[in-house]
């Protein structure tokens, strides 16, 4: 059996009410603040270790930069187009936090958690083998509108509640200018997509929002399919 879990905490509401689930359930629990200097906002770093030191759990601020700058340093950039740089950069970084959530959980027999809620699996936004690469998903079946009701119903800290939604994979990303619109929006259509069936009209009248937004979002359900699937194998027989 395993000793406990393990979780990356941001300092958002996502990985804070994971966290509080996990501290509820009376797991052991390790947290690994994992900021990168520079783009990571500082009172993300604040809220996420205030939150581990209230609850009393153990948790390790380790900072990513010199990981990067190695990688920065030693990759043939110049051999590849500058064109996808930025979103491809953006994905080593959850990676990075990837593999130092997976060194925790060997060296120290942990089950990795992960922070992913419904509305980012259903969309694929999320970092393939990054953040998605997990043992256990505790919210993967909330929205993200309810789970921001379940932190108020953990009491989680308010400003980390209201705070806006952002991976903090670049300076000054946030999930909905991302996105192009609204959790509020988002989560509407996918649950009247997805939950209820219903066809782009009838999630049209329902919700009230823009046809081109459905078509987007219905697009990206299906365009990052292969994020929600295990790798498929080559058969070599019938």
């Amino acid at each position: 059996g395993s000793k406990g879990v393990v979780l990356g905490l941001s300092g958002g509401v996502d990985s804070s009410v994971v966290l509080k689930l996990a501290y509820n359930s009376g797991t052991d629990v390790y947290a690994l603040i994992l900021p990168e200097e520079s783009v990571t906002r500082m009172d993300d770093v604040r809220d996420a270790e205030d939150l581990a030191k209230n609850l009393g759990v153990k948790y390790s601020i380790i900072q990513i930069n010199p990981i990067l700058e190695s990688i920065e340093k030693n990759f043939p950039w110049n051999k590849f187009s500058a064109e996808r740089k930025q979103i491809s950069w953006g994905n080593v970084k959850a990676r990075i936090r990837m593999v130092l959530n997976y060194l925790v959980s060997n060296i120290d027999n942990r089950i990795v958690l992960g922070t992913g809620n419904k509305t980012e699996i259903l969309l694929g936004y999320t970092t393939k083998y990054g953040d998605n690469a997990v043992d256990i998903q505790p919210i993967g079946d909330l929205y993200k509108t309810q789970v921001k009701q379940l932190a108020e119903y953990l009491k989680i800290p308010k400003g980390i509640i209201e705070k806006e939604p952002s991976a903090g994979l670049w300076k000054g990303q946030t999930d909905e200018g991302e996105l192009g619109a609204s959790y509020e929006e988002i989560d509407k259509i996918l649950f009247y997509l997805i939950d209820k069936k219903f066809s782009a009209g009838e999630i049209s009248y329902k919700v009230g929002v823009d046809s081109e937004l459905i078509k987007k979002i219905s697009e990206m359900v299906e365009k990052n399919r292969h994020k929600r699937m295990v790798p498929r194998i080559t058969r070599l027989f019938d």
